[in-house]
């Protein structure tokens, strides 16, 4: 009777009858395409974007949920394509490569030439739930350090949550590109010298 009760479940696995656990939504962290960045110019900005750093929250895939102040979870079958740190890392070079003379990432600091090196600590990327309301959160703080070393030529900290029309995932990640290409269109500001 097992033998003939494993070979009917065998059976239905192969034909695809049995339940299947749902597959993970992947989520990508898209800013607005770089048309503009042709037309703005290069900033003449030699920079290397070092690998960032991160709360211990952020250093996986999982896509983050704060569903009440000081809960941190993870959002069922949904992750971002790489860990957190990564995926705003890459987004800043994309950025970056884009308006800058040269951009550079961390496994160039000894073999190539530039002149600033862009730290960044990732202290939240998730979507919170405040009473009935969502919001896209981004908090992190920087550093632009000399190549040779030396005290910051600049320093600062991004912390902003954008309201969310509702908790949808595709929204969210949406909306922390906004947030990621805000804080990045300042920090390139000050960097160039310009206004913000």
């Amino acid at each position: 009777m097992k033998i003939k009760t494993a070979l009917t479940f065998g059976a239905l696995l192969l034909t695809g009858c049995a339940a299947t656990a749902p597959k993970s939504a992947t989520y990508f962290l898209e800013m607005d395409r770089m048309e503009e960045a042709k037309t703005a110019g290069t900033a003449g900005l030699r920079i290397l974007v070092d690998n960032f750093s991160a709360r211990d929250a952020y250093k996986g895939k999982s896509v983050v949920a704060s569903p009440a102040p000081y809960q941190l979870t993870k959002r069922a079958n949904a992750e971002w394509a790489e860990n957190a740190g990564t995926l705003v890392n890459s987004a800043v070079q994309d950025y970056l490569a884009a308006r800058c003379e040269k951009v550079l990432p961390p496994e160039w600091k000894n073999k190539a030439d530039y002149d600033l090196t862009l730290l960044v600590h990732l202290d939240a990327l998730c979507q919170c739930k405040r009473e009935k309301n969502w919001f896209a959160v981004l908090r992190l703080s920087y550093e632009v350090l000399p190549k040779k070393g030396g005290e910051a030529v600049l320093s600062g900290r991004f912390d902003k949550a954008q309201p969310l029309p509702d908790g949808d995932l595709g929204n969210y990640a949406e909306a922390q590109g906004g947030l990621v290409k805000e804080w990045l269109d300042a920090l390139l500001a000050r960097l160039s010298g310009r206004p913000e």
